[in-house]
């Protein structure tokens, strides 16, 4: 994959997670191996935006997971907009 579309698909899992960005950080930290550290707590947005693009242009299986988990949401936001609409119609 390519960074412009590895930063896409990092970009919309990150604004669709309700997942806090240490939390994330986190996670890709344990993918690659590390252990959890005090510091992790601190990590910013642009942390976790930064190790997860690395990890979904390194690995086509990765992207393939965190892809589904973008469709997965994006399909409940519409059922939510369409329910809301149907609601107010």
């Amino acid at each position: 994959m390519d960074d412009a579309a590895a930063r896409l698909l990092a970009f919309r899992y990150m604004t669709m997670t309700a997942r806090r960005a240490p939390d994330v950080y986190r996670w890709c930290r344990r993918l690659l191996g590390h252990r959890d550290r005090r510091r992790d707590c601190t990590a910013l947005w642009s942390d976790a935006f930064d190790l997860l693009v690395v990890l979904i242009a390194d690995s086509e299986l990765f992207a393939a997971g965190i892809a589904r988990r973008v469709a997965a949401a994006d399909q409940l936001a519409a059922k939510f907009d369409q329910d809301r609409t149907r609601a107010v119609a």
